[in-house]
């Protein structure tokens, strides 16, 4: 193959971690799938930073992972708690039995964001809030 020319391809790309801060965030993607060990259901969340003095801040992922039938009771309490507390601090509408992941596209939250990092990369966390 011929050598292609790629203007700007020794720029710097990658995303940003911001400071440990309160941030606002907007959902920006919400897919149903399956956890790494495919043994629970999950939704995927993608989150923009909305209001950071970083340029290029990272996106923030995050998950919530449904209870299934091997969960003891504190992994079901955890699970149940992680997807309790996202609900509520993007006041997303759910029923006693469930919640549409397409209602969560284009809902916003402020919460804590902190750096992490995943498989050696860093990156932004989100904290939720306690559920009142």
């Amino acid at each position: 193959m011929p050598f292609i020319e790629i203007k700007g391809l020794g720029d710097d790309y990658e995303d940003e971690v911001v400071a440990e801060g309160m941030y606002d965030l907007r959902v920006t993607d919400a897919s149903d799938g399956r956890n790494k060990a495919d043994t629970a259901d999950q939704i995927r969340i993608i989150l923009n930073i909305e209001n950071s003095d970083v340029e290029n801040p990272g996106a923030v992922f995050h998950y919530l992972t449904f209870p299934c039938e091997d969960d003891n009771k504190e992994q079901r309490r955890g699970k149940m708690r992680n997807i309790s507390r996202f609900l509520k601090a993007f006041n997303i509408p759910f029923e006693k039995n469930g919640v549409n992941s397409e209602d969560m596209i284009g809902t916003t939250g402020n919460c804590l964001i902190v750096g992490d990092e995943f498989e050696g990369t860093p990156n932004n966390k989100l904290r939720l809030p306690r559920a009142e």
